[in-house]
């Protein structure tokens, strides 16, 4: 079943009363609903009901049949949030119309009484958000704060998936029966979009560093001070061919400190830092204790993205995924150790390389990549990287590849590692009051220019996020 669409008519219709207003958990949805249509009704009932839920297909084909495999989870019963406006007699004439202004708070968790409604003991632990193990089989899958609007879709060779977490309003007029006629129903439906729950204001500055060590060696001549340029002999060169114990050799481990956590939107640059830490007891004693030059001749940061679906089966659970890969940052120079350049040097005492300075990556509210040093895109236009995310039957997770090739003594000498890595999405300077109404809080242009791309109004969202994206397209290839 597709996402929920538009449905309205001169018979009923919603109208919000600022589309352009963004929606959070606790804040208030304001409209009306409004009928064109001539009625005559002696007892009617107005209603305005918000729905949500998360739903997952799953469409396997192994080239003789099709196994199709669906989750459905509502975050709410039906009418848990609702509001009805009117009950009583409805009369309008042809040119007439009526209007009932409705009001909807947004809950800020899910029903964990509606997610496990309908769902087996084995259904509740088939998810990306279980139910606890439990010996009595009675555990229930757990609520979690409400996640916001999402909508993911893939086709494979023999898979086609898609994913979404939807939110719309309901409303209804219901035209109770008579002896003199059958009652009637009338509906429509408005999507929206509601957004998770942001960070606070100010962006973080703890990106949460943790270090990655990879050890190293190297043999070579070139590391015996006054060696680094000269010209080896046969017999040196013949040592180092057949890996002989006389040429010193280099141990040591070049540790990388890299972000667990990064965000949309923050105006500080990744943090990345690398040092080369020498194990001189391993190292050989002609250059012990001696400091040396690790140039490095290129750095790629990437980002892997993996949207994943699962749903279950008869037997079995079914899952799909999709993982792509962003390139972050990529750095690459001609080594010369004696003309300088970017180098490390490994020696006791000696402070990390700030490589993230140097590299000058962050990502904007969107999650497009920016070169600090010219403000200008560094990924392709359109490629832009979603917050982490998870609910019961989709998710999308994040590692950070990296990979550092180093000369040091003329020879060459690289490592990689991955870790993961959550991306939060942009810090909003706003609370939701009281009332439900969003309230920015002191000066904040980042915020007041997101709100915009967050609309309630899900054509207003969307149409200022394809224009926002088109503009700065745009001013990228024409090099702005």
């Amino acid at each position: 079943m597709p996402p929920t669409s538009r449905a309205n008519n001169d018979k009923l219709s919603i109208e919000l009363l600022d589309p352009s207003v963004p929606s959070f958990p606790g804040s208030v949805i304001r409209g009306h609903i409004v009928r064109k249509a001539p009625l005559d009704a002696p007892s009617a009932t107005v209603r305005a009901r918000l729905q949500g839920r998360a739903k997952a297909k799953l469409v396997s084909d192994n080239g003789n049949s099709k196994s199709t495999y669906r989750s459905r989870f509502p975050f709410w019963d039906e009418s848990d949030v609702s509001d009805i406006v009117h009950e009583g007699a409805i009369d309008t004439g042809a040119e007439e119309s009526l209007s009932w202004p409705f009001s909807l708070k947004i809950p800020t968790d899910v029903s964990e009484k509606a997610v496990n409604r309908g769902l087996k003991d084995k259904e509740k632990r088939d998810y990306f958000i279980k139910a606890p193990l439990k010996t009595d089989g009675a555990a229930e899958i757990p609520g979690q704060p409400l996640p916001g609007t999402f909508h993911y879709s893939n086709s494979g060779f023999s898979k086609k998936w898609h994913g979404y977490v939807e939110f719309w309003i309901e409303a209804t007029i219901t035209v109770k029966s008579t002896r003199e006629r059958v009652g009637k129903t009338f509906q429509a439906t408005l999507p929206i979009r509601v957004n998770s729950k942001p960070p606070p204001w100010p962006p973080i500055s703890d990106f949460e560093l943790t270090t990655r060590k990879c050890p190293g060696c190297v043999s070579s001549h070139r590391l015996v001070p006054g060696m680094e340029q000269a010209e080896l002999s046969f017999k040196q060169k013949t040592r180092k061919f057949f890996g002989s114990s006389k040429v010193p050799s280099l141990n040591y481990a070049v540790e990388m400190k890299c972000p667990e956590v990064i965000q949309l939107g923050n105006p500080s640059t990744i943090p990345f830092t690398l040092s080369a830490i020498p194990n001189w007891e391993k190292t050989s004693e002609v250059i012990a204790n001696v400091p040396q030059v690790m140039a490095i001749k290129s750095v790629t940061v990437e980002i892997e993205t993996t949207t994943s679906i699962i749903c279950p089966g008869t037997l079995d659970t079914h899952s799909a995924d999709k993982s792509w890969k962003m390139l972050l940052a990529k750095t690459s120079q001609e080594v010369n150790p004696v003309e300088g350049g970017l180098a490390l040097t490994c020696g006791s005492n000696e402070k990390p390389l700030d490589l993230g300075a140097f590299l000058g990556v962050k990502l904007d509210v969107l999650g497009r990549v920016i070169d600090a040093h010219t403000g200008k895109f560094a990924s392709p236009a359109g490629v832009k990287i979603e917050p982490s995310y998870l609910t019961y039957c989709m998710k999308v997770e994040h590692m950070l590849l990296w990979e550092i090739k180093l000369v040091v003594g003329g020879e060459s000498w690289g490592c990689s590692g991955k870790q993961k890595l959550r991306i939060l999405p942009q810090s909003l300077g706003l609370t939701v009051g009281d009332n439900g109404e969003v309230v920015l809080k002191g000066e904040n242009s980042m915020a007041e220019d997101a709100l915009s791309f967050l609309a309630t109004g899900v054509d207003i969202a969307s149409s200022s996020l394809d224009a926002y994206g088109a503009i700065s397209d745009l001013i990228e290839l024409l090099g702005g």
